[in-house]
């Protein structure tokens, strides 16, 4: 069966079959205790974690946010451009557009570029190549509050096969952004959209984290910058709860209360939670006021969604 499907999984389009031949996904290769990785909650111990976390980040070493806690405080995007550029995988470039006049409304945030998707994007290409920590070719990678689909294609070009989620109101932008990447065009091209040289692509769908429609396999979930009120917040754990694959949240600290909302959450909801060294991340957006989440569930007691991915948030 193997075989027949290696083989399949090579003929023209079908590349979206060789995750059958992958072995489960594990990060156990980033959480490498020589890389510097910090346990955050562990199973059975989590009572005191929000309290501890919080100290380590804003107290440790002094506040890494300088005072610019403000969601439009940014370091690796010029949101007042119209588009974006990042350079992606195989040298290709990706470009997004923007829609800052949007950031006027309250609760909008997916309409431009934050520095979560610029550090996690830049990084897991450093990851995927240089350094061989984590291989996406051929994965299932769902990404919630997608946002302007930077990280997504970024993810399509390193080979994996992204379905990229937002709200109704923000997928003609993901839409648009996602398309312009496109390995060919027109009305037949997708979604999904085949994009870049290692067989990946993107979907995109709805997804609202107060309203979990129908569950999505995968086998990695990610998430930036989606950890800034406590209702949102709420309804994001909520959601990953339903989950029991890897996944990875890269969040830029805002304040502490929501920090503490958001480590809280995890705990209670029983995850094995770890929290990357700057260090780890790419060398051009190292920074402690960005920090990446290596997350499971491993006690998932079959949630709605075990298995699978589902949720959705509310303003992203």
């Amino acid at each position: 069966l193997k075989l027949f499907l290696g083989l399949w999984s090579l003929r023209p389009g079908g590349a979206g079959l060789k995750w059958l031949l992958l072995a489960p996904m594990a990060l156990d290769a980033l959480l490498d205790p020589r890389r510097g990785a910090v346990v955050v909650v562990e199973l059975g111990n989590a009572e005191d974690a929000a309290s501890e976390e919080v100290c380590a980040l804003y107290y440790a070493d002094g506040d890494p946010t300088g005072g610019h806690r403000s969601q439009n405080a940014t370091l690796f995007a010029d949101q007042r451009a119209s588009t974006f550029e990042l350079e992606g995988a195989d040298g290709a470039q990706i470009e997004v557009s923007q829609q800052s006049d949007h950031l006027r409304l309250a609760g909008v945030t997916g309409c431009v570029v934050w520095n979560g998707a610029v550090v996690l994007a830049k990084s897991l290409a450093l990851w995927a190549g240089e350094l061989g920590l984590l291989e996406l070719e051929g994965r299932r990678v769902l990404e919630l509050g997608a946002g302007t689909g930077v990280l997504a294609v970024a993810c399509a070009m390193l080979g994996a096969t992204v379905v990229a989620t937002e709200q109704a109101e923000r997928l003609k932008l993901l839409s648009k952004n996602v398309e312009r990447h496109a390995s060919h065009r027109g009305a037949a091209a997708g979604p999904p959209w085949a994009i870049g040289r290692r067989g990946g692509s993107v979907d995109v769908q709805e997804l609202d984290w107060f309203s979990p429609g129908p569950c999505i396999d995968c086998d990695l979930l990610l998430a930036t910058d989606v950890v800034y009120t406590e209702e949102v917040t709420l309804a994001l754990v909520r959601c990953l709860a339903a989950y029991d694959v890897p996944m990875l949240l890269t969040v830029e600290l805002r304040t502490e209360e929501v920090h503490f909302c958001f480590v809280e959450a995890l705990a209670l909801a029983g995850f094995l939670v770890h929290r990357l060294p700057p260090e780890l991340h790419a060398a051009e957006v190292q920074t402690r006021r960005v920090v990446t989440y290596v997350m499971s569930r491993p006690s998932a007691d079959g949630g709605a969604c075990a298995s699978h991915a589902g949720g959705g948030h509310q303003k992203k």
